[in-house]
């Protein structure tokens, strides 16, 4: 059983082409924000209470260094070495989200319990010696997380876009001495952590209902508005037969109409890491329900 030696503290090196120890002043507030989410990420996953203080800037090319405070120094020490395992390891699978990720979108509560069940972090209420499997185990945990992806991506972005830099390098510290070795990620490295598209694939949905808030009954593309999972939309109707129906007035509404429906969302993620639906489609109409009354098409 091989114990994680302690480490309080990660530090991210900037390594520049030229004999330099400066770095452009937006570029580096807008890594730091990405590198901030993306720690938030990584302890709200784990379930861990944690926060950050920064310490003074060093030159050598140019390194900013977190210091993590938590309950306990094994949880401490499982935030630093997954965070540095996570930043540095990861490249992204086929330039997309993989499956996994789509699947957990939203790393549901439940989900998420489940696996912190088979993770048994009991040295969070204890302050035990952590040892490599917990680390492993948490590391898949948290790649289930489609932000911690999108985070680094946005990272590396950010850092591919300055030709300043050649390279960057995390290292994990216990107060002022290094732990571990430094995990280096040269330039010609960086692309392979950035995601091609924001889009994520459509999300098909089956026996949906939409409670309907005023349909389009003029010819067109003219869209419709609904409420559904608890939100307004604006969606297209694409069941001919249905909208010829509604076209001819055989099917009249009130303030207490539904339709159960199969139904298209195209989704992608915003710019502070939320998936947005961009556009909803319905393609079937299977029944519509109206004061309790179900009539199926």
């Amino acid at each position: 059983m091989e114990l994680i030696e302690k480490s309080n503290s990660l530090q991210f090196h900037y390594f520049f082409k030229e004999n330099s120890h400066t770095i452009n002043s937006i570029l580096r507030n807008e890594c730091e924000k990405e590198l901030l989410y993306l720690f938030k990420e990584l302890s709200d996953t784990l379930g861990l209470q944690l926060s950050l203080e920064t310490l003074p800037a060093e030159e050598g090319g140019f390194r900013e260094t977190w210091k993590f405070i938590g309950k306990n120094s094994a949880q401490i020490t499982l935030i630093v070495s997954v965070s540095a395992i996570i930043i540095s390891r990861f490249p992204v699978v086929n330039k997309e989200l993989n499956k996994l990720q789509i699947e957990n979108l939203k790393l549901d509560n439940e989900i998420k319990r489940k696996e912190l069940e088979k993770l048994n972090l009991d040295f969070i209420q204890e302050d035990k010696e952590l040892i490599q499997q917990t680390v492993i185990d948490s590391v898949e945990l948290v790649n289930k997380n489609y932000k911690i992806s999108w985070r680094k991506s946005n990272l590396y972005k950010k850092l591919n876009t300055y030709q300043k830099v050649d390279s960057v390098e995390v290292l994990r510290y216990q107060e002022d001495k290094p732990v571990g070795n430094p995990r280096k990620i040269p330039r010609r490295e960086f692309s392979k952590f950035i995601l091609d598209t924001d889009e994520l694939p459509k999300l098909e949905l089956e026996n949906v209902t939409i409670d309907v808030i005023s349909p389009a009954i003029k010819r067109g593309k003219f869209r419709w508005k609904g409420f559904f999972n608890n939100e307004i939309i604006n969606f297209l109707m694409d069941d001919f037969e249905f909208k010829k129906q509604v076209l001819n007035g055989d099917i009249h509404f009130s303030n207490k109409f539904s339709i159960e429906v199969e139904m298209t969302q195209d989704r992608k993620i915003n710019q502070d890491g939320n998936i947005i639906q961009t556009n909803s489609i319905v393609h079937k109409v299977i029944a519509s329900i109206e004061d309790g009354n179900r009539v199926e098409y």
